[in-house]
């Protein structure tokens, strides 16, 4: 059974007193993903609705290459960023040198109305290194724009397994908006989730559906 280190993480805890992990400032998670590990070893994206005030979805899913590929890889905002539900997307790379990679993303949607508003996404390792991450961490909020918008946030995190080749993806996002329900934030982990796999498989990123 493939085991993730932040499984490995938590079993370790249990035999040990006085043990923590902190995550880097401004990359804490969001929440605990409530999708359970698998045995099954598929590059299949695995998710769930969680009940609450806010739209929660969780996810979860293998990727077939390395960590530190993988990592890499996640360093694309194209494979990142919410290309499929909005008219116009506009990157500014490096926007905060206290992570090792930041960048701010201006969104537009030109439907009845046009709606505008940034979102920044910054990265960390929070255990291993650069080139050998066992656990990254990367985290977006909305930080201004349409009042459309109240929330908008998630974390996807990059974990090791017990298979030097094998990779996995935890997806959490929180969305309190006009529109949108969860079928769409789903819709949205499943693009960045397809993007990510294609990239580690020497494929274009698929076009939007």
């Amino acid at each position: 059974m493939i085991r993730s280190f932040a499984t490995s993480l938590i079993v370790l805890a249990a035999c040990q007193d006085n043990v923590a992990t902190p995550f880097p400032p401004g990359l804490e998670p969001l929440d605990d993903n409530q999708v359970p590990d698998s045995s099954e070893v598929t590059e299949v994206l695995r998710h769930k609705t969680v009940s609450g005030d806010a739209i929660n979805v969780h996810g979860r899913g293998y990727v077939l290459t390395s960590p530190a590929a993988l990592w890499a890889l996640t360093k694309q905002p194209e494979a990142m960023i919410a290309r499929c539900s909005t008219t116009e997307q506009r990157v500014t790379l490096d926007t905060d040198g206290q992570y090792e990679l930041s960048f701010l993303v201006h969104y537009i949607v030109r439907d009845i109305l046009t709606v505008e508003w940034d979102d920044h996404w910054r990265y960390g390792v929070v255990e291993g290194t650069v080139d050998d991450p066992r656990f990254g961490m990367i985290r977006h909020q909305k930080i201004q724009g349409s009042d459309f918008i109240d929330v908008s946030e998630g974390t996807i995190q990059v974990l090791a397994t017990d298979d030097p080749q094998v990779s996995e993806l935890a997806f959490v996002e929180h969305l309190e908006a006009l529109s949108g329900g969860a079928d769409d934030v789903l819709a949205g982990m499943q693009s960045n989730y397809d993007a990510l796999v294609a990239l580690a498989h020497g494929a274009a990123i698929p076009a939007c559906r």
